[in-house]
């Protein structure tokens, strides 16, 4: 021991005696009270995920039937997509052995839905049940827009209360649809919205492809503004090499009304191509002719059309929501359920259900700012039901109302985020 104690001793004295040598000023320094097997908590400096609230899956109702997506699929191969009775989107295909209806608002309804679907907006279903049919044992089929949304499980159960026995709910809805590799259809407020110069000027606005699929003559002689022409027939031989790369592009195709069916196989073969966002505006030139929009060709009439008719764009991104309220004189109108709203809501802002709203918009005249220069955002949840009764609150004289047009969650503190 003495030994090896000598020898350590000898060991410090030239360790200690060569670093002498070196010059280099000693400098004390502070003895680590760490372990070096204990590790750095780092996590201050680690970038989170922005937490996405997780939308709820509505619970199916025991008294009501669902079909999935694989037999709503089958049940809509019984049909064709076309059809020879009807005339205008409020009227179901009568050749069809079902009814399908949309219980989301008319807006979202014009932006896309299923084909042959007419539509009766839940918050509004007494106003339009007259579209149901007179057979109280007709088989309708109810569906909305995904498996968190409560509209077509609603309105089912209202027709049920009205004596209907063969109802059942497509529950996946639209997400769903979409997803399984079909395409939507547009109303003509759609077609109309995007001819627009308030929408084809914007440099923020996506561009998009508007496609006639009749015969070139047919275009020639009188087509929908801004439409090129694809003839069907030749559709894969000739025009497919044309159309945009980018396969989430904006595409709408028409031709000759509800009983023509050359829209349908052009976004047919579009969707089996892997473009996604394919839409048919299945009224095509009648429809559009009926409702008093013009048409260009050697067969127009003339005629006067405003294409800068001045819509106020009345949608807000969540920036441009957070900036305005922020302003003076400003009122937030929370147009979802008192279930929803009982999880949290903006401090300060007035609650009054769409279904209210537009069950009589001059019932509500009371509750909203004596002061008509009142800037009001209205939101929802997704931006649905807001963009749904904008108008109707601005048409009351207000004119500074807006909707947020995004989904929104809010904490039980009244905190908010996108």
């Amino acid at each position: 021991m003495k030994k090896k104690s000598i020898f350590a001793s000898l060991l410090i004295l030239i360790i200690v005696s060569l670093m002498g040598c070196t010059g280099i000023k000693e400098v004390a320094v502070d003895t680590p009270t760490a372990s070096f097997n204990q590790q750095q908590d780092l996590s201050m400096y680690i970038v989170q995920d922005e937490k996405v609230e997780e939308k709820k899956v509505v619970p199916l109702d025991p008294n009501l039937e669902y079909l999935n997506t694989a037999e709503f699929k089958a049940l809509m191969n019984t049909t064709k997509a076309t059809s020879g009775t009807r005339t205008t989107y409020e009227q179901y295909p009568s050749e069809w052995k079902f009814v399908l209806v949309d219980a989301r608002p008319q807006k979202v309804y014009n932006e896309g839905h299923i084909n042959g679907a007419i539509n009766i907006p839940d918050s509004e279903f007494d106003k339009y049940k007259n579209l149901l049919p007179e057979n109280k044992d007709s088989l309708i089929v109810f569906y909305c827009g995904g498996l968190d949304c409560p509209l077509s499980k609603n309105s089912a159960l209202k027709a049920k209360e009205l004596g209907y026995t063969n109802i059942k709910v497509y529950q996946e809805g639209t997400p769903a649809w979409k997803a399984a590799g079909n395409y939507l259809v547009v109303g003509t407020e759609y077609v109309k919205d995007i001819i627009m110069e308030t929408y084809v000027s914007r440099e923020d606005t996506k561009p998009y492809v508007l496609i006639d699929a009749r015969p070139y003559k047919m275009y020639f002689d009188e087509h929908i503004p801004n439409s090129i022409p694809m003839d069907d027939t030749l559709f894969s031989q000739k025009y497919a090499t044309i159309i945009p790369t980018d396969k989430s592009s904006d595409i709408i195709i028409y031709c000759g009304g509800f009983s023509c069916g050359k829209s349908h196989t052009v976004a047919k073969e579009l969707v089996a191509r892997g473009y996604t966002n394919v839409k048919v505006y299945a009224g095509g030139l009648p429809t559009w002719k009926a409702a008093g929009l013009p048409s260009f060709g050697m067969k127009s009439t003339g005629g006067s059309f405003n294409v800068a008719e001045g819509k106020v764009d009345r949608g807000l991104t969540p920036d441009q929501f957070t900036e305005k309220i922020k302003a003076t004189n400003v009122v937030v109108l929370d147009v979802r359920t008192a279930e929803e709203r009982s999880n949290g809501a903006i401090p300060g802002s007035i609650h009054i259900p769409d279904s209210e709203i537009h069950a009589n918009p001059q019932a509500i005249a009371s509750k909203l700012p004596k002061d008509k220069n009142t800037t009001i955002l209205i939101h929802c949840a997704s931006g649905v039901r807001a963009g749904g009764v904008v108008n109707k609150v601005a048409d009351l004289g207000y004119p500074n109302t807006f909707y947020l047009n995004n989904a929104i969650h809010i904490s039980e503190d009244g905190t908010f985020g996108f």
